[in-house]
């Protein structure tokens, strides 16, 4: 092989290597920016005299389908099944926040800003959460799965 075709070569597997590492770095950026949004949820819980909420792994993998789903869809909605997502640890009471932003911060921000989605924060009969939190499209897509009781 030439060197021009050797060099060509090393080019295109240099820049598909490129083009692939953001998938990489979303993936573990995922689970910093969701402990990010489990961090500030749980410091305003506890500002505020509540318990903190346990992170439930499992439900976090739902809260991730859902962000993505947002994501490609490139629209903020809710999750249509939430209750039957939750059923399975028996919860009285559940709830959701959904939403997009510039960043983790910028989306706590507006949770706290908006009187339902505090309310969900706040609500005390909340004792766990699954986060899902995907950045696509320089933005950052957020569900947050509230149940307890």
């Amino acid at each position: 092989m030439s060197g021009a075709k050797t060099f060509l070569i090393a080019v295109s597997l240099a820049a598909m290597l490129v083009a692939a590492a953001p998938v990489t770095a979303s993936a573990s950026g995922s689970k910093e920016m969701r402990r990010t949004l489990l961090s500030l949820t749980n410091s305003a819980r506890r500002n505020n005299g509540l318990r903190t909420l346990d992170l439930n792994w499992r439900l976090s993998k739902g809260a991730i389908r859902h962000s993505r789903r947002m994501a490609a869809n490139r629209t903020v909605f809710h999750t249509a099944n939430l209750s039957r997502l939750v059923r399975r640890w028996h919860p009285s009471v559940w709830g959701e926040n959904v939403g997009m932003g510039g960043t983790v911060r910028r989306v706590h921000r507006l949770f706290m800003r908006s009187s339902p989605h505090r309310g969900n924060i706040f609500r005390g009969g909340y004792s766990n959460v699954g986060i899902g939190v995907v950045r696509r499209g320089g933005r950052i897509w957020a569900t947050v799965m509230f149940y307890g009781g």
